[in-house]
């Protein structure tokens, strides 16, 4: 069975996505609107095709802090359970 897969990357997105919308509503992130403030991307677009039969989950997110108010890029990467060894 597949767990890397689109039910996973889209409840990922939607929990790192709610945890940053907070931030940003209590003034951690610098911008006026949320797409100016932070990104989360997870899926095709951060992963091969080797990296999802693997098990590796790998989400990039952005985020505009208030200070140093720079656009920071985060790539975090996890083994998912089916991982091979």
């Amino acid at each position: 069975m597949q767990f890397n897969n689109q039910r996973l990357w889209a409840r990922v997105k939607q929990t790192v996505t709610l945890f940053l919308r907070t931030q940003w509503r209590e003034g951690a992130l610098f911008g006026v609107k949320e797409e100016e403030a932070f990104s989360v991307a997870v899926g095709h677009e951060t992963m091969t095709e080797d990296d999802i039969l693997n098990g590796r989950l790998i989400i990039e997110i952005g985020i505009a802090p208030i200070r140093p108010a720079e656009f920071v890029i985060l790539r975090i990467q996890q083994k998912t359970a089916e991982a091979k060894s």
